[in-house]
Formats: structure tokens, C-alpha cells, sequence
């Protein structure tokens, strides 16, 4: 098991590093890389993953936002052609085209990471995550775990699980055990307004027991006032369910009955 950690890690930055070298070919080998691609690494730490891709991809784009580990990165990658250290926040720094993704970012990243991949153009990513939070991307319409998360990803991503990972697969270990994933863009309902369909989902998902005409009733109050919610509500049917039963294409639906029937009004939700 290597790499010995030489820095201690940030909990701030939620730092645990893969050891485990067997699976860190897996992680590789699940993006199916060839010496066209540009990768992406998110998190690279002490460059466990890095050495790997530099074998197998033709360019590696990593993001470390630890100072001390992007220092020793480019200590330990002076001589390679085809890896660029980047010191900065992967979520907010300019980055050169990529078309994969292939990383075990910090837990703390994962939301925003995979919100990220939902406005980006790739290929194909395979990331490491914390199970639980895996477990709320894939969670199926109706169970406890689908929410907000599961939606935005899953109308944005084909998203595939690959293997469980042991917490004993890091240093430091931690509390919790890991799933490597593998995730792909799809295609998205355009004619949906993607900012109407996101205040809705966040809406509705604030009561997601709730029956949705009462959720969706309740939603609209606080935008635009009873009276006129009262009026909209008449003119838009509304699936018999409660709010977390709703699936991505019952929502896209309802979302597009709002926005026409906001337009017809000439109304806005604020």
C-alpha cells in the first residue's frame, strides 16, 4: 500500500488518499483512455492516479488545490511532457479543453464536482466517490435517497456503478467505505426552461411528502402570491402523487405547463 503520506492532510478540504494500487487501476482503466484524450484530474493529491494516466492518456490536466501537494507534483512530474500541475479550485479557475474525467476528489467536492460535470462538454468520467453520496445519484424515483442531487444528476448523466471501495483503500482511512463510478453525459430535454425547472424541483423537493398539487400550490404562493398561484393551479393537471414519486419526465412536464402557462399571463417567477 503506498503513497506514504507526507503532508497532513486538510480536513478542510475533506484530503484522504488512495492507496490501494490495485484499485487505482481500476479507476483508470474504467475511462477507457487512449493517447488522444485529455484528461481532467480533479484532486490529484500526491499523484497516485497521475502516474497511472501519464501511461495511458495523451495529456493530464491536474487541479490540486493543496499548495503543498501541487508543489510537490510539479517536483515529481518536472520531466513529464504530457502533465500540467494546476494550483487552484477545479470549480472556479479557467481550465483547458478535456474530454475525461477520471479522479478521487475530496468528499467535500462531490456535489459541486458532479453540478460541474452537468454544464460541461466530455466524454467520459470515472470518479471515486463517497457510497453514500453515490448511492443519492442512482437512488430511484420513490426511495428515500432520491432528491434534488439525484435529479439534477441523472436528468444530465448516464451514471453507471462499477465497484464498492474499502475505507482501508486510503490514508488516512476514512469512516466511511467508497464507490467508483462511471459517468457519461446524455442528451437534455431543451425545450424544458432549465431555470424554471430547477426552481421548481427545489421547490417542490422542500415538501417532497407532501401531495404534489399542495407542494406545488405551496411553491407558487411563495413566488407569486395566493390569488394568482390559485389561478395557475387550476390550469395546470397535476400527476396524483406525492412530491418524491415525481420522475424526471413528470417533472419536465410540469415544468413546461408553468412556464406556458406563466407566458400566456405574463407572469414570472422571480
Amino acid at each position: 500500500m503506498a503513497p506514504t503520506v507526507l503532508y497532513r492532510p486538510l480536513k478542510r478540504l475533506g484530503q484522504n488518499f488512495l492507496a490501494d494500487k490495485r484499485v487505482a487501476a481500476r479507476v483508470v482503466s474504467n475511462a477507457e483512455l487512449t493517447a488522444s484524450d485529455t484528461v481532467l484530474e480533479p484532486g490529484p493529491g500526491y499523484g497516485t492516479l497521475t502516474s497511472l494516466l501519464e501511461k495511458q492518456a495523451g495529456r493530464i490536466i491536474a487541479v490540486e488545490k493543496d499548495r503543498r501537494l501541487a508543489a510537490h507534483l510539479r517536483s515529481e512530474f518536472k520531466n513529464s511532457q504530457s502533465i500540467e500541475v494546476i494550483e487552484g479550485d477545479v470549480l472556479e479557475i479557467p481550465l483547458p479543453p478535456f474530454n475525461k474525467v477520471v479522479g478521487t476528489p475530496p468528499y467535500a467536492l462531490s456535489s459541486k464536482l458532479i453540478l460541474f460535470l452537468t454544464r460541461k462538454k466530455f466524454e467520459l468520467a470515472s470518479l471515486v466517490f463517497q457510497k453514500e453520496f453515490g448511492e443519492r445519484l442512482l437512488a430511484e424515483t420513490g426511495t428515500a435517497g432520491y432528491g434534488r442531487l439525484s435529479i439534477a444528476a441523472q436528468r444530465s448523466l448516464s451514471i453507471r456503478p462499477i465497484m464498492n471501495i474499502s475505507a482501508a483503500s486510503f490514508r488516512p482511512r476514512p469512516k466511511v467505505d467508497s464507490i467508483l463510478l462511471r459517468i457519461s453525459p446524455k442528451e437534455v430535454n431543451t425545450a424544458v426552461n432549465q431555470e424554471l425547472f430547477e426552481e421548481l424541483v427545489r421547490g417542490l423537493f422542500n415538501q417532497r411528502k407532501r401531495v404534489v398539487r399542495s407542494s406545488f400550490l405551496h411553491f407558487l404562493c411563495q413566488k407569486i402570491g395566493r390569488e394568482k398561484a390559485r389561478s395557475i393551479l387550476e390550469t395546470v393537471t397535476l400527476p396524483e402523487k406525492r412530491v418524491f414519486q415525481l420522475n424526471i419526465s413528470d417533472l419536465e412536464e410540469i415544468s413546461r405547463k408553468l412556464s406556458e402557462t406563466l407566458e400566456s399571463q405574463g407572469q414570472t417567477i422571480a
